[in-house]
């Protein structure tokens, strides 16, 4: 049978090996909050991300109506509803038939041969993207209450 050999004395003390315990529990202890934390910041995230998409679509109707009111209403008709040569903006028609890009696309490079200038700074313009998507989100808030106006192409307005 083989002799045991004698162990030597331990290197560290005793108060050493608790220490390094209680940081062990400790960084386990933070570690298991930040994972708590990260799970309530993801069952959060959808909600807050909502909240803030709507708040932005409220201002940017605000400017977006600012904006029209200053460049567009002389053609289309404050509010967009129509009364010149212009077509009418404020139309069931126009705004249930269109996408948010095509009136953008409008908006930035005009319409080729007709008194629709380009209002986007990529085409000569004056209205930065972020402008044209204002006027965009005002005008697509219009849909909800738009009256039908089947000639809507020729700036007729609802009243006649």
């Amino acid at each position: 049978m083989p002799r045991e050999r004698p162990q030597p004395a331990p290197f560290e003390p005793a108060s050493l090996e608790r220490s390094l315990d209680r940081y062990l529990v400790v960084g386990l202890v933070f570690m298991a909050l930040l994972i708590a934390g990260f799970v309530v910041y993801r069952a959060r995230e959808p909600a807050l991300r909502a909240d803030a998409a709507q708040s932005q679509r409220v201002d940017y109707i605000k400017l977006g109506r600012g904006l029209f009111s200053t460049n567009c209403a002389e053609c289309h008709g404050e509010n967009g509803g129509g009364g010149g040569d212009a077509p009418t903006l404020n139309s069931k028609q126009f705004l249930s038939s269109t996408t948010d890009a095509q009136i953008e696309a409008l908006i930035s490079a005009g319409i080729s041969g007709t008194d629709m200038s380009a209002w986007g700074l990529d085409y000569g313009g004056t209205l930065t993207a972020e402008q044209v998507r204002q006027v965009t989100d005002y005008l697509r808030s219009l849909e909800k209450n738009a009256p039908s106006i089947p000639d809507w192409r020729t700036g007729a307005s609802a009243d006649g």
